[in-house]
């Protein structure tokens, strides 16, 4: 240990003392902060930095700045879940259908004309498919 510390240039009771040494207060309250993040990602995987900053802030006193490097050095990341399903597939063979309404959606009778669209509600148990019929005279939807 002797030449190890006369090659580093420091004296023998320096770095014992460093050995022993307890974390300052600033690495306790890091390491608290660390914690609690950890925590909140287990429970709320979805939030984000900005999110657990406005939480941690009122308990910690922290930066936005210092919650992200915790955040960093602790490896989370919010899960991101897209907004948006893709339904559509463009790639196929088959016909496709002729513009009958050529862009004019004003009608004089009912029953002239319908059309319809389909939407897709995300819920618990799956994908719900919602289909509608509208006539373009009343604008009423009709199925």
């Amino acid at each position: 240990m002797e030449q190890v510390c006369r090659t580093l240039e420091i004296s023998r009771s320096g770095y014992y003392d460093w050995l022993h040494r307890k974390p300052c207060v600033r690495e306790q309250r890091n390491q608290a902060l660390k914690r609690k993040l950890v925590e909140l990602h287990q429970k709320y995987p979805a939030l984000g930095l900005d999110s657990l900053y406005h939480l941690l802030k009122p308990d910690f006193g922290c930066s936005r700045k210092r919650v992200h490097r915790q955040m960093r050095l602790a490896g989370i990341c919010s899960a991101r879940h897209r907004a948006y399903k893709v339904t559509t597939n463009s790639q196929h063979s088959h016909p496709v259908a002729s513009n009958l309404l050529k862009r004019n959606f004003f009608f004089e009778r009912p029953n002239q004309a319908w059309v319809g669209d389909i939407t897709y509600i995300p819920t618990g148990e799956g994908w719900l498919y919602l289909a509608i019929v509208k006539d373009l005279c009343t604008r009423k939807i009709v199925g």
